[in-house]
């Protein structure tokens, strides 16, 4: 059975068939569902869907992207909806330099203040990290942050070393199943089997066999199917693997 640990089910890709997008993720084996919320309506939208379904949890952030929505008022929501029993992290958060929607100081301020947050409530923050690889392990590392999620991975081998080094997790998404991501196809190979998570990010970044279409949870296991080619093990060791992390660190 296989955890997806990064999926948008409330997008509105999915708002003419959600029911049947589910149910084809349950027949595929996946039996976990982490739901990430990254702004002021997915957070309730992801805390929705983990109270209807058993077999899903939420997370609730502020995406680099969105920082804007980090008022007042959501930071306080956030804190209290935190200790939610279908709550397991906060995020998605952290620093996004490809579209650099808000100043970079501004997403710092941003991802600090949620990385402290998550530290005092001892939850994993699942973080957002796109050509900002430096700024965010440092910031990460200054802040003591002890549960983290590099999700939807993207960098090579040699910094996926320094953040497992932290005792951090890397998420492998589809992006590991195109045949010029290298890099990240190495780093899924060689990285320490406790510390390795697979996810959609469905809708977005469906794997080689539907690229440029609409991605749904049920492709964990194409993702999933990759990385046990890569590392030479059977899909079965590397889904019992990577769902054991799953539970182990958000405790689903």
């Amino acid at each position: 059975m296989w955890t997806d640990t990064h999926a948008h089910p409330f997008a509105k890709a999915f708002s003419q068939d959600r029911e049947e997008v589910i149910e084809r993720a349950r027949e595929a084996g996946v039996s976990r569902l982490i739901v990430v919320g990254f702004d002021h309506e997915t957070n309730r939208q992801a805390l929705k869907l983990a109270e209807d379904y058993d077999f899903m949890w939420a997370t609730l952030g502020v995406h680099p992207c969105e920082t804007g929505d980090l008022t007042d008022e959501e930071f306080k929501w956030i804190r209290t909806n935190a200790a939610h029993p279908r709550v397991v992290a906060l995020g998605e958060m952290g620093l996004d330099y490809h579209h650099m929607s808000s100043p970079k100081d501004v997403q710092k301020e941003c991802f600090r203040k949620q990385v402290r947050l998550a530290k005092e409530l001892d939850l994993p923050c699942i973080v957002h990290s796109r050509d900002a690889a430096e700024d965010t392990l440092a910031l990460l590392l200054e802040e003591g942050a002890k549960k983290v999620v590099f999700h939807c991975y993207s960098y090579d081998l040699d910094f996926a070393r320094r953040v497992w080094a932290a005792g951090y997790y890397t998420s492998f998404s589809g992006v590991v199943t195109y045949p010029q991501a290298q890099a990240i196809q190495e780093a899924a190979a060689k990285g320490p089997i406790e510390q390795i998570l697979v996810e959609t990010d469905c809708p977005f970044l469906a794997p080689q066999s539907i690229r440029g279409k609409r991605n749904e949870m049920a492709y964990t296991v194409e993702v999933g199917e990759k990385v046990a080619e890569l590392r030479g093990e059977k899909p079965e060791v590397i889904a019992a693997a990577t769902t054991a992390n799953a539970v182990r660190l958000f405790g689903v």
